[in-house]
């Protein structure tokens, strides 16, 4: 199959003129109006277009002159935002239509997901409306566009910062939980689309997009249903084996799939042929919000594993026997190690209340000078080890070291890194018993800034190694 560049799309997150319909001249609080947050969001991201508010009653918003009408704008309009009631939205796209808009985006909600047919038969003539017009519509039901390069967001506290990741979401709930939530990861974004209804534009249009969007590497996403799902399948093919591709599928349970079609009118399906649906075509099917984050910052910041043998560092006693009970319950082997690894281990290590078997019990004598670099090594070479999981209580460091061995604990992990030449995934636990809430979150600002991937638990670390060597044995069969 072969996918075209949907240049058309460009414009849709580039443009160079929106018009706000609805936006409310003044507002006590600006959450309660999305026409002045989309408007907002725009002033905030530096657009460099021209941005016209369109309401009936306002001479000016947010200090921008407003129009009465879309028609009554004077120049082009490449992106028109509806903010308004369902009741009023077929006389403005009849606007848009006789102004020649290229783009309409539907906030406004209320149409088929309502699972009234007489709001569904609104949302038809609406779109057969926008065609024949030659007007793509995004929605409705739906939050928008969020672009940083383009001057877009859908929220005036959006970062502003482009980056590589591309993210498409039928929920707009979902993208901004996911925006927010990955922004605090360390993540940036090229472009991020909630689409609702996809009464037009849908996952399918959208994942074309972000293949041949150079400013997207990886791509991650939010789904409850396919309207297009061998069109959508025979992408995912294609695209998967240059650019990760990773999806959160709502709708997994019974009672899940109930709700997806009241809030966007989508069918979920099965989840056994969905399953099935990710193997075929090299998706990374992901079980929450959480997962969808660190899975696409691992494959922003760590090499592909080449198996799922892991080696674990930074547990003892009987967390030692936890933490391989949660990283195995992940689909994961903790092996133990080579003979000759467990033999150099053994000059390095001290055997007073340590382990070298895997999980690694190294102490804190082992973690100064070159020991801790000699044990990263030999890890490196050994051939039963395809990633690290590092276990770091940065808690218990600053409880007893202060700052000095936390900044010591992060240069030697950023040393070690360089040297393992194998995905090393850092998990930052955070403990209630020895505190260190500040210390934690400093390094893991400093990880991020060094493109270093970081965790929350074991259990989300092993997660994420699975799907990158599970989509590394994809590539792999797919020559």
């Amino acid at each position: 199959m072969s996918l075209e560049a949907t240049h058309e799309l460009d414009r849709l997150f580039c443009p160079k003129s929106i018009a706000v319909v609805g936006a409310s001249p003044a507002v006590e609080m600006i959450m309660m109006d999305q026409g002045r947050n989309y408007i907002k969001g725009s002033i905030v991201q530096n657009f460099r277009g021209k941005i016209y508010p369109v309401h009936p009653k306002a001479e000016d918003t947010l200090g921008l002159k407003s129009y009465a009408s879309i028609r009554d704008i004077p120049d082009e309009v490449d992106l028109a935002i509806f903010t308004i009631p369902a009741s009023a939205v077929l006389k403005v796209m009849a606007d848009c239509v006789e102004k020649g808009v290229k783009f309409v985006h539907l906030f406004t909600a209320g149409f088929s997901e309502s699972g009234r047919e007489a709001y569904a038969e609104i949302e038809k003539k609406l779109v057969r409306m926008a065609k024949k017009g030659g007007i793509r519509v995004v929605g409705p039901n739906c939050m928008g566009i969020f672009c940083p390069e383009g001057g877009l967001a859908f929220q005036p506290f959006f970062p502003y910062a482009p980056g590589p990741t591309g993210f498409f979401s039928q929920s707009g709930q979902m993208a901004g939980n996911f925006i927010l939530k990955a922004a605090a990861k360390g993540l940036s974004f090229s472009k991020v689309v909630s689409f609702g209804n996809a009464s037009d534009l849908s996952s399918k249009d959208f994942l074309k997009y972000f293949y041949q969007d150079e400013k997207t590497k990886v791509v991650g996403s939010y789904l409850e249903g396919l309207k297009d799902g061998r069109e959508f399948f025979e992408a995912a093919k294609v695209i998967t084996r240059e650019k990760p591709l990773v999806i959160y599928k709502g709708g997994r349970t019974e009672g899940g799939s109930r709700a997806v079609k009241s809030h966007t009118a989508a069918i979920a399906g099965s989840l056994t042929i969905w399953e099935a649906f990710c193997k075929q075509t090299g998706i990374i099917s992901v079980k929450s919000l959480d997962e969808l984050i660190l899975t696409l910052s691992a494959l922003q910041r760590l090499p592909l594993p080449g198996g799922k043998n892991v080696a674990i560092i930074g547990g003892a006693g009987g967390g030692s026997v936890t933490m391989t009970d949660m990283a195995e319950a992940e689909g994961l082997t903790v092996p133990r190690l080579s003979e000759e690894t467990i033999t150099k281990l053994e000059e390095i290590v001290p055997p007073q209340g340590t382990s070298v078997k895997n999980p690694l019990d190294v102490g804190l004598a082992a973690m100064g000078g070159d020991s801790f670099m000699k044990i990263i090594n030999l890890l490196r070479d050994d051939p039963k080890i395809d990633a690290l999981i590092f276990l770091q209580q940065l808690g218990l460091f600053r409880k007893f070291g202060g700052r000095p061995a936390v900044n010591f604990m992060v240069e030697m992990t950023l040393k070690a890194r360089d040297n393992l030449k194998k995905p090393m995934l850092v998990v930052l636990e955070k403990d209630d018993a020895f505190g260190g809430e500040d210390s934690v979150k400093a390094a893991e600002g400093r990880y991020h800034d060094e493109n270093m991937a970081t965790f929350s638990s074991i259990e989300l670390a092993a997660r994420v190694v699975k799907n990158l060597a599970e989509y590394q044995q994809y590539l792999s069969n797919q020559g």
